[in-house]
């Protein structure tokens, strides 16, 4: 079987073009196909609970209705995995399908070998590899798979599967970073995180577009394999691909080749003010699903506790709050500190002050980093697992939180730690 005219990113007769028609059919490999593909032994243990690690129950299921929902988005849009009845989102969604089906119709795509269809096929494959890293371990499985497929035996076998380095280069990147838009969504990653999925050097904007169209839709499709996703969750995602298109310098309708540190910069100005960490801030807090804390006139609770801790701070506190790109594990002591909350009667307000506390302690302890010896700014992680590492010690530090502030606070910032993202 030769690859189809539509499908120029894999070589004719090659094992990957193979498994598009067959996905088509059946969203699993067949057992033989799997013997065919590379690291197919893999992708056969995330689904063999004898292979797949002890921390990993979700996968099996999860690997395969992720396929699934990326062949459904494939054939009719974001809204075949989002359950609404909202006219308005639908509308949205609809918008957005016709921006991503211009972008990859586009003469700029097309002189990449770029095409609506084309696009199908790569993020069908680029499903059913995505969650590669979870068979050696869960925690950041999307960096470990990355390395996983570029230095492993079958490595050489992967590359022959393309055309060109580029397109090469750009399925080991998806696997890297596909899980960046749902991150940013939730509050715990800053918008400068996009920073990372569009390659410096000079493109046009209609290739970055696309390049932030094709994490979308394979980043929705993970979070539908796992959850049903909620109105909010794809309007943050759709508004974050938006934010980012309006950092370009023709806000994403240009077709002109820009130069990608200028984009890099115009991205993390776009998130900057007060306004913008406070509305992170809120995603966060919404983001566990507890009704009480998704009344949209929670910002001015978070934008008065923040100006209050601040000061004349606040703007400095926020520009440095979007140089945050991660903040890892966050939402867990989240949920934990909303439900220990609820369970001792402790009010919203009580909540949201002692989270924007912890919050601004944390990253005025770590802010610093964000700075380079040249006047520059740079991005900074911050791990936060520390606080979720013991059941027990989770709620010790919710406890506190509510009666000795300053005390958790503390020990908070000494169970974080930081890392450099550039």
């Amino acid at each position: 079987m030769t690859v189809p005219a539509s499908q120029p990113h894999f070589l004719p007769d090659s094992a990957f073009a193979r498994l598009i028609v067959a996905l088509a059919a059946d969203p699993w490999p067949s057992e033989r196909a799997l013997t065919e593909l590379p690291f197919g032994r893999d992708l056969a243990g995330l689904v063999d609970h004898e292979r797949d690690p002890k921390d990993n129950r979700d996968t099996p299921g999860h690997v395969r209705a992720v396929v699934k929902k990326a062949l459904q988005i494939n054939e009719h849009g974001l809204s075949a995995v989002v359950q609404t009845s909202d006219q308005e989102l639908l509308y949205q969604m609809a918008d957005l399908e016709c921006d991503y089906l211009a972008i990859y119709e586009s003469p700029e795509m097309a002189a990449r070998g770029w095409s609506a269809q084309a696009a199908k096929g790569y993020i069908a494959v680029a499903a059913l590899y995505h969650d590669i890293g979870k068979i050696i371990q869960r925690d950041r499985h999307p960096t470990i798979g990355y390395y996983h497929l570029q230095y492993s035996p079958e490595q050489a076998a992967l590359r022959s599967q393309f055309r060109t380095e580029l397109d090469h280069w750009l399925f080991l990147h998806i696997i890297r970073f596909h899980d960046v838009f749902g991150v940013v969504s939730t509050g715990e990653g800053s918008l400068s995180a996009l920073v990372d999925l569009i390659p410096m050097r000079e493109m046009s904007e209609a290739e970055r577009l696309g390049i932030l169209h094709l994490f979308l839709r394979i980043n929705l499709a993970d979070i539908a394999g796992t959850v049903p996703v909620r109105e909010a969750k794809i309007r943050h995602m759709m508004t974050d691909l938006r934010r980012a298109a309006a950092a370009m310098p023709s806000g994403g309708k240009g077709t002109q080749p820009t130069e990608g540190l200028a984009f890099r910069e115009a991205l993390i100005e776009a998130d900057v003010s007060v306004g913008r960490a406070v509305a992170r801030i809120q995603r966060m807090l919404a983001e566990p699903g507890l009704p009480e804390y998704q009344d949209e006139g929670l910002d001015i609770i978070i934008e008065r506790e923040l100006m209050a801790i601040q000061g004349s701070n606040v703007r400095q506190f926020a520009h440095t709050f979007s140089h945050v790109c991660k903040l890892d594990y966050l939402l867990r002591f989240i949920r934990a500190l909303q439900h220990h909350a609820r369970d001792t009667g402790k009010p919203v307000r009580t909540v949201v002050n002692g989270f924007v506390a912890l919050l601004c302690r944390v990253v005025n302890e770590y802010g610093d980093l964000t700075h380079r010896a040249g006047g520059d700014r740079r991005r900074i992680g911050i791990a936060l697992k520390g606080w979720t590492r013991e059941p027990a010690a989770t709620a010790q530090l919710c406890s506190m939180l509510f009666g000795d502030t300053h005390l958790a606070l503390q020990w908070a910032t000494e169970e974080a730690t930081a890392w450099f993202y550039d």
